[in-house]
């Protein structure tokens, strides 16, 4: 489904694979009693149930609870039915910690927030605010509510979810349109100035994204590729096209490698 987890893959979700969260927030205070009806059926964020939403064609409702919030914070008959048959409920672990990623710069590619590390940081939420997100299946965000909303909001941004991500999947479409015509006509540094905006839309999943990150691929193949060839070669004029290729490549994946290169070749 093109879910790819930030870096590193091995922590990619923060919780047990699917399991349903009973309990409040960061300082797991039960709170004031409420009846289990209308306590939400959440989950923890796991490729397994994003996978899950994805095939039902569940959009995503992501909750980052305040420090002390508690099931009653964000509970009730409607919200829990929203929940059981509208879209997936995720919870996320209380988490004030909004230190750089060390991985942040590792690829021009976007990647899963919600699977990161530590999706508080990605989805740049305010320390001590709850918050919550309606994003699609994929963790992509369309609407921020600053705090707890009531029912009847919440469903209205559910049922719009479809058409925002139908809506921003033709915006890149006609970047990557742009893309393809671009590398067919052998100008790389036009066709990255296509496949770069897609990605800075910062969605991941959608169809024309994927195929977006498919080219970009086969783009850098190509100039890894021609990076080896000039460094086989070697003088003056491989310096001069390796920097033609840094001005164009900049940004990218590749960049570092063209600038071992010019480096290697003087």
């Amino acid at each position: 489904m093109g879910i790819t987890p930030m870096k590193p893959a091995t922590r990619g979700a923060t919780g047990p694979s699917g399991g349903g969260m009973r309990r409040g927030g960061g300082g797991g205070s039960a709170g004031p009693a409420v009846d289990p009806e209308e306590i939400p059926s959440w989950q923890t964020p796991s490729t397994q149930a994003l996978e899950s939403a994805a095939s039902e064609g569940r959009p995503l409702v992501i909750y980052f609870p305040a420090e002390n919030d508690t099931d009653a914070s964000f509970a009730g008959k409607d919200i829990a039915h929203l929940s059981k048959n509208s879209a997936l409920f995720v919870r996320i672990p209380y988490n004030p910690d909004r230190e750089e990623s060390p991985w942040a710069a590792d690829s021009a590619v976007p990647v899963s927030k919600i699977l990161s590390e530590n999706p508080s940081r990605e989805y740049d939420i305010k320390v001590g605010v709850a918050t919550v997100i309606v994003a699609d299946a994929y963790g992509n965000e369309y609407f921020r509510f600053g705090r707890v909303p009531a029912a009847t909001e919440l469903k209205s941004s559910v049922d719009k979810v479809k058409e925002k991500a139908e809506d921003t999947n033709k915006k890149l479409q006609k970047n990557l349109d742009a893309a393809k015509a671009a590398w067919e006509a052998k100008d790389a540094k036009k066709a990255l100035g296509a496949i770069l905006k897609n990605f800075k839309e910062d969605v991941i999943g959608l169809a024309a994204q994927e195929e977006t990150i498919r080219l970009y691929h086969e783009v850098m193949d190509a100039a890894r590729a021609r990076v080896g060839e000039l460094k086989a070669q070697g003088g003056d004029a491989s310096v001069t096209e390796l920097k033609a290729m840094k001005a164009t490549y900049k940004g990218t994946d590749v960049a570092k490698e063209i600038d071992e290169a010019i480096g290697a070749s003087k």
